[in-house]
């Protein structure tokens, strides 16, 4: 018996993070079942992700609030001068490796919000109009003053907060010698009707992705399992899947419809 009104939010993360994500996000949107694409302001291919996305119809963008650079060859920093952010940068000026790093180094409420903020500015001054916000690596949960201040700034500033949106979908990656697509199947095959979201961080299998990683994850791990996620969303037995149990794959911004 098919399955009725199950709406997953399919989510793909550091959209303006690589060259390569930005191509397998807009791919996993026009072949498949993505819908919605977290944008990182300080990501190095956010320029070029706005060419791509910035005007576009159909696809939801949201503000991946990003305060941490954990890979080694790939290190972003913050929007805001070094300088204007001292507790949120090593000595070289990129932005600490982990949200854990901060409960030894320390950091200043001040200086998030701010940086926040302009991360903000800057992907509205491309031309996007993110529509909610996100975190880079949960940086939030280490303290609780920051969830509150991260929902209240969300809505200021007109964003919906990702926290407590809905229940994840959890399903392991070809790491583990499984199939991505059977896994999601049989996640989806467990939960009773109602609004889930699906996180994901699409890319191609290339030299740009091969080259991230760091001593927990080699870059040919990071590579193959976002490749998975990449073709995730355009497998056919997905999308036979979703067409056969009442399963719609839809944007934040169309929340409203399904509560």
């Amino acid at each position: 018996m098919a399955k009725l009104e199950i709406y997953l939010i399919t989510q793909g993360d550091d959209l303006g993070g690589s060259y390569s994500a930005n191509k397998a996000i807009h791919q996993a949107w026009q072949n498949g079942q993505l819908r919605n694409g977290s944008l990182m302001a300080n990501g190095i291919a956010v320029q070029d992700a706005a060419k791509h996305f910035a005007r576009e119809d159909g696809f939801c963008i949201g503000l991946h609030c990003t305060l941490h650079a954990e890979w080694d060859h790939f290190r972003w920093g913050p929007i805001l001068s070094p300088d204007q952010v001292p507790s949120l940068v090593l000595k070289d000026g990129t932005l600490h490796r982990s949200p854990a790093d901060w409960k030894t180094s320390g950091f200043e409420i001040t200086e998030v919000m701010a940086e926040l903020q302009a991360q903000l500015e800057a992907v509205r001054n491309l031309g996007f109009k993110p529509f909610y916000a996100d975190t880079h690596m949960g940086f939030e949960r280490i303290d609780e003053r920051l969830t509150h201040l991260f929902d209240d700034w969300c809505e200021s500033e007109g964003l919906m907060s990702y926290r407590n949106v809905c229940t994840d979908i959890r399903y392991n990656g070809p790491d583990l010698g499984e199939d991505p697509v059977l896994n999601v199947i049989q996640a989806l095959e467990s939960v009773n009707p109602g609004i889930y979201r699906l996180v994901t961080h699409p890319t191609f299998m290339d030299e740009e992705i091969l080259k991230f990683g760091n001593a927990q994850h080699s870059g040919e791990q990071i590579a193959r399992e976002r490749d998975a996620d990449r073709r995730l969303f355009q497998d056919e037995r997905l999308k036979q899947y979703f067409a056969q149990n009442g399963i719609r794959a839809i944007r934040y911004d169309e929340l409203w419809k399904y509560r």
